[in-house]
């Protein structure tokens, strides 16, 4: 009786402690992504267009005055931009403007959000209504 008592409360302690972990130490990496794209701001002229895999380019080297950044956007930057356009990434903010060589801005919303992704507690609550344009694809 006494070992099933002990096994029992092991169970209990190592549930308690799962749940302690999962609640208040764990972000799921997906959702701090997010916020860490939207919260940098960048601007400067895209140099290349790349893929880390055999596919359409998916992915945007752009020269800033501080050097290079590589980004992998939403799709549709990626399709709509040449190698010389200008994007500008506002700081705290979920889209980009595309400046053509012709001087055409596109503004574009910079990455998807998910509604699991807003419905986060990790994620801001003053960005849950915000950029709706980039949850559409999701409702």
């Amino acid at each position: 009786m006494k070992k099933v008592l002990i096994s029992i409360s092991i169970i209990f302690l190592f549930g308690i402690f799962i749940y302690i972990i999962k609640t208040y130490v764990s972000i799921p990496s997906g959702v701090q992504l997010k916020i860490d794209e939207i919260t940098t701001g960048y601007e400067g002229t895209i140099s290349e267009k790349f893929s880390v895999r055999n596919t359409k380019p998916t992915h945007l080297k752009i020269k800033t005055a501080t050097g290079f950044i590589e980004i992998s956007p939403y799709q549709k930057i990626v399709d709509s931009a040449q190698i010389g356009d200008s994007l500008i990434k506002p700081e705290y903010q979920n889209f980009v403007y595309l400046k053509k060589g012709n001087g055409q801005v596109h503004k574009i919303f910079y990455t998807k959000l998910s509604l699991e992704t807003r419905n986060h507690k990790s994620f801001p609550k003053e960005w849950k209504e915000k950029w709706m344009e980039s949850s559409e694809w999701d409702q």
